[in-house]
């Protein structure tokens, strides 16, 4: 769709629940402003996943793991956001990978209308699409703007988790993970 034909389409639903730029001045441009943050929040519908940047490596039992990541998203029930940060552990098998890349994994499938447990699933899927390790666990915390803004009208942090290979069974390497997750929460 033309990006004058989404502005305009912005334009008529702003009008149609009586918010008029003619009372406020201010909102002249928001069909345009609305429509460059609905195309830069939702890139990742549009994009194939980004190629991980990968170094060989020797087949590993210990973990490679991220903590805190940050990112957002919009809720793609209500078109809100969502945000929060990201934990992911790998066990090598051959590959390592950058840990820039995994932030951009992260950013891809957080750039779509998108649920936290689909998200969480995409990255896994990813990572183990792109590095084929021993396993992956990856762990969300967000808070949910959708939660906070209507319905329960409640601050609260919800946790999604997705895991594969070896880290999909309950051991003792995957609550030691969890646990080191835990330990380097930050606030949201």
């Amino acid at each position: 769709m033309s990006s004058q034909k989404s502005q305009q389409h912005i334009q008529d639903a702003l009008n149609a629940m009586g918010i008029h730029s003619k009372a406020d001045p201010e909102l002249a441009r928001t069909p345009e402003r609305f429509t460059e943050l609905l195309a830069e929040l939702t890139s990742g519908l549009h994009e194939p996943p980004p190629t991980m940047s990968t170094f060989p490596s020797e087949p590993s039992s210990e973990p490679v793991v991220l903590c805190a990541l940050p990112f957002h998203s919009l809720c793609v029930h209500h078109l809100v956001p969502f945000f929060g940060t990201i934990d992911v552990a790998y066990i090598p098998h051959t590959q390592m990978v950058g840990f820039g890349s995994i932030a951009r994994v992260i950013d891809h499938f957080a750039r779509r209308p998108q649920v936290q447990e689909r998200l969480v699933t995409q990255i896994a899927e990813e990572i183990q699409k792109q590095l084929s390790p021993h396993g992956v666990l990856v762990r969300c915390r967000a808070r949910q703007m959708c939660m906070e803004l209507r319905g329960a009208k409640k601050r609260g942090v919800l946790i999604s988790s997705a895991a594969h290979g070896t880290l999909s069974e309950h051991s003792l390497l995957k609550q030691h993970i969890l646990d080191e997750f835990r330990s380097a929460e930050t606030p949201i």
